[in-house]
């Protein structure tokens, strides 16, 4: 965005990006001044109750003139996005500080602070987010409180029509004890984050020093904060005790307001002025970091050594007696051994917290197939798969107490990663192969080949059970690679039955699976059971189309979007309880029966809600400029533009009947036609040369099958091909007698294949090898067939000769996504790896081609557009599918502590 114009506002610089936004310096070039510019993400505005409710809020907070609070100046929307016009503040945050600041100038910035939140308080606004991060100190020495996008209106006895009650929001390690525990919050919550800021600032170290998120939680609502005074020396007990008030759990024992902290601080600096020596601490302390990178070593409040406590309580300064002082040592000896093995310390995870995940900047969560996302046995780390603006979709690693993600850059085009049993190692499916990484080392191996993975699960005896196709049975390989064993077969009588996702249950041994019986996705026959590595065991629990997980005597899984927990027995294959409901909008991909979910040994769970996809089709020009918009029906999967370009054909979802139909939009009348109603999965259409039949697939059969059917809807369709195997029609020839066809086989991947019309629909096979090749069009003059493979390892376009002479010629080298020929056979258009449309135009001399050198047009995702599907025949208009900046994809939803739900 950078040199960009949005409305009047000139983009100059990014000063920053976090999980509520990128910040922009702008020059704002009406008032000739300049402004920070603040992009809301879509996920935390994606309704119009969140937007009204944002709206609302955002309007208070600019109603505030005071010199310690950025001012607001607008708030305004640009291509479905809001952004909020900010007062530009040339400084510093309080966590980038780099100076050693005084205890009176820590002070100062404590009292500023202080005033800032007093006046928001006094107009009924709570932050709910005081941290370093939001503390800007400016040039002039004034410090300034940011991001008042988050405050919550509040009112004595009400709350805000539009503000949802029980939500959480604010920062690991400043929220208040209220805030952990989801409990209404009001302007004593910013007192205590401000408390926890100022004891940061004095001690160097934060007042609650749990090992994780969790154990921090834990601390803030039941661990008192120690004396500033027991970590360092020097500190004036008034001050302590008004950092200490401000830090009291219950809210009514706090300070009870800003207007007063500031009070007590002014005063404190007036007493400690010239009567002192001044003390000097450096506020850039391991604390401000320890909230970024939650602490590694052992600082948990659970113990205490004897020296620890001698220093921090000082014995003799109160005991005299040398009896006296060991008896009571030995005393606490016997406590701490008493309290150590005879009782049990007190549980983090007691507590059930909810916490939203965001990806790592310009990464989106892959949620296609059913996402990729799995949590490590010990309930640390999330592994995910990431996709970038570029299409690349890699496997990142992100610690649960840490906001920082780490890529794995070899491993573009990872799927399904599973954890070993250890948690040192990731296994994730590539291509056709299925790999390993070492988290500490970050270098791929290869375990063992596959043809297009299904799910692994990876136990305590490094073994790795796997699904490795789309059809077929679970095989077991050792982790290390070797040669794998099928050791749960399908039923020979179901074709296309294939056998997926399996996970172990404790024993290492046994493991459940899910059965789908449809290659088309789920079907009343999917059933999930459990499996042995080494005995014929073959149980069923029940049916459902669904992926399986096990953790502490639960399995969970999904029905109609939603995610269950039931009690289970691992040991008998025993469902147990009551089914219970963990959420009712899971994101779940029905053709392969998967949902993204993940469950840990240690008692934590990730999910992803349902994708909420905004959608808009029309046209663009060769430079990639909207021309105009048609209609905002979902497209499914394909949409073409009739021979004379005055139609479009397509397929589109019906979520009420959970099935797809073939449409037909009239371009002139700008009127859309359902042409199937049989309730069915019907995809992929394609016009015939004339313009007045449609060829398509449909799930009728078990298969796919393909018919024709006139464009206008009338009459009755026709079956041309049928086969045991799944296919869909890509292309009619211009001839009108050939339909080329992509079909799935066991063995050979994708095959092209062709139907000939005026030969009693006999098919033909094109090409088939042990790679994946998918026809994608015949050129106008019937000589050449335009299709891709991924021989090469990556996908990549090639064009053959339909008939007659041999040869073969690769069109692309840096990757391809999609591609078709120009109407005049003149050129052809792809999509590349790295989402630039490129045209490439064919010098053709006979029986033999020449290319030039490929020509960038635009960049889709630039221009926001996601799908690309075809260009009218003059070549100047693209079909295109956009996203209207209201598509949402989730957060991540981590819970540590599931277990706390169900005793709810």
């Amino acid at each position: 965005m950078i040199g960009e114009t949005i409305l009047h506002y000139k983009i100059l610089e990014k000063l920053g990006e976090g999980g509520m936004g990128t910040v922009y310096k702008a020059q704002d070039t009406k008032l000739e001044r300049f402004v920070a510019l603040k992009f809301l993400p879509t996920q935390l505005i994606s309704t119009d109750e969140q937007k009204a409710r944002f709206i609302q809020e955002a309007k208070a907070a600019s109603a505030m003139n005071h010199p310690n609070v950025c001012t607001i100046h607008d708030i305004q929307e640009y291509n479905g996005q809001l952004f909020i016009v900010m007062e530009f503040i040339d400084g510093v945050t309080l966590r980038n500080n780099k100076q050693n600041l005084s205890e009176k100038r820590i002070l100062d910035v404590a009292i500023q602070i202080s005033e800032g939140l007093a006046a928001a308080h006094e107009k009924g606004i709570v932050h709910r987010d005081i941290k370093p991060e939001n503390i800007m100190i400016r040039k002039d020495g004034i410090v300034q409180i940011m991001d008042f996008g988050l405050a919550k209106l509040f009112s004595t006895g009400n709350e805000s029509k539009l503000t949802k009650l029980g939500t959480t929001m604010g920062t690991i390690g400043y929220m208040s004890p209220e805030q952990v525990q989801g409990l209404d919050v009001d302007h004593r919550t910013d007192i205590f984050s401000l408390g926890v800021v100022l004891y940061e600032m004095l001690a160097g170290e934060s007042p609650f020093k749990g090992m994780h998120e969790t154990a921090i939680m834990y601390e803030i609502v039941n661990v008192d904060a120690s004396p500033i005074s027991t970590i360092k020396e020097g500190i004036d007990p008034q001050l302590d005790q008004i950092v200490l008030e401000c830090l009291e759990k219950d809210k009514d024992e706090r300070c009870q307001s800003a207007k007063e902290l500031a009070r007590n601080l002014r005063k404190q600096k007036r007493e400690s002025s010239g009567s002192k020596a001044s003390r000097i601490f450096n506020v850039n302390t391991q604390a401000f970091q320890n909230q970024l990178n939650l602490p590694t070593g052992p600082k948990s409040s659970g113990s205490i050594t004897i020296e620890a406590f001698n220093k921090r309580f000082d014995l003799s300064k109160f005991l005299n007696s040398f009896y006296v002082s060991w008896g009571l040592v030995a005393l606490l000896i016997l406590l701490v051994l008493y309290f150590t093995f005879f009782t049990k310390s007190p549980s983090v995870n007691l507590i059930t917290a909810t916490t939203s995940i965001l990806p790592p900047a310009k990464v989106f969560f892959n949620n296609s197939n059913g996402g990729d996302i799995s949590i490590s046995n010990n309930g640390k780390m999330i592994a995910f798969v990431g996709n970038d603006s570029l299409g690349n979709s890699k496997l990142w690693v992100r610690p649960i107490n840490s906001l920082l993600a780490r890529e794995f850059p070899e491993t573009n085009g990872a799927d399904y990663p599973f954890w070993s049993y250890d948690d040192r190692y990731i296994a994730y499916f590539k291509g056709r192969t299925l790999m390993k990484i070492e988290i500490n080392v970050g270098s791929p191996l290869k375990i063992c080949d596959v043809e297009s993975g299904r799910g692994g699960s990876w136990n305590q005896y490094d073994q790795i059970v796997y699904a490795p196709a789309s059809t077929g049975g679970l095989f077991l390989v050792p982790a290390n690679g070797g040669v794998p064993v099928e050791i749960v077969k399908p039923d020979t009588l179901i074709r296309d039955q294939s056998l997926r996702f399996p996970f172990f249950l404790p024993d290492g041994k046994h493991f459940i699976y899910s059965i789908e019986n449809l290659f088309s996705g789920s079907s009343p026959e999917d059933v999930v059971k459990i499996g042995s590595v080494d005995s014929d065991v073959d149980v069923t629990l029940f049916n459902g189309s669904t992926n399986v997980q096990y953790a502490d005597g639960h399995i969970f899984y999904v029905r109609q979007n939603t995610l269950i927990v039931q009690g289970f027995d691992p040991d008998n294959f025993k469902l147990l309880d009551d089914i219970q409901t963990i959420s009712a909008d899971i994101n779940y991909f029905d053709a392969r029966i998967k949902a993204s979910f993940s469950v840990s040994n240690a008692g934590n769970l990730i999910y992803q809600s349902k994708v909420q996809i905004s959608t808009r089709t029309g046209l663009i020009d060769r430079k990639g400029n909207v021309k105009e918009y048609l209609f905002e029906k979902q497209i499914n999967n394909r949409a073409s533009f009739s021979p004379d370009n005055k139609k479009i054909v397509l397929d589109a979802l019906d979520d009420k009947n959970n099935n797809s139909d073939i449409w037909v939009y009239d371009l002139t009348r700008k009127v859309m036609t359902k042409i199937t109603f049989n309730l069915n999965f019907e995809t992929s259409p394609v016009w015939s040369p004339n313009g007045q039949q449609v060829s398509f697939n449909s799930n009728r059969s078990r298969y796919n099958d393909i018919y024709v059917k006139n464009a206008d809807g009338t009459g009755d369709d026709s079956l041309i091909y049928k086969s045991d195997n799944f296919k869909y029609p890509v292309h009619w020839s211009s001839d009108g007698n050939y339909i080329l066809v992509n079909s799935l086989k066991s063995k050979t991947i994708f095959d092209i294949e062709t139907i000939q019309l005026n030969n009693k629909n006999n098919v033909e096979t094109f090409l088939s090898t042990i790679f994946a090749e998918r026809g994608l069009q015949f050129s106008k003059n019937m000589k050449w067939i335009l299709y891709e493979s991924n021989e090469s390892g990556n996908f990549q376009a090639y064009v053959r000769p339909f008939k007659g002479s041999q040869g073969r010629w690769q069109i692309t080298t840096n990757g391809f996504l999609y591609g078709f020929w120009a109407k005049d056979d003149q050129s052809i258009y792809y999509i590349g790896n790295d989402f630039t449309l490129y045209q490439v135009k064919i010098i053709n001399s006979g029986t033999s081609l020449t290319f030039d050198t490929p020509k960038p047009l635009f960049n889709l995702g630039e221009r926001k557009i996601l799908n690309l599907y075809d260009v009218t025949n003059n070549g100047e208009n693209f079909l295109v599918e956009f996203s209207t900046g209201t598509s949402v994809i989730p957060p991540l939803t981590y819970i540590q502590n599931w277990k706390g739900l169900l005793a709810k």
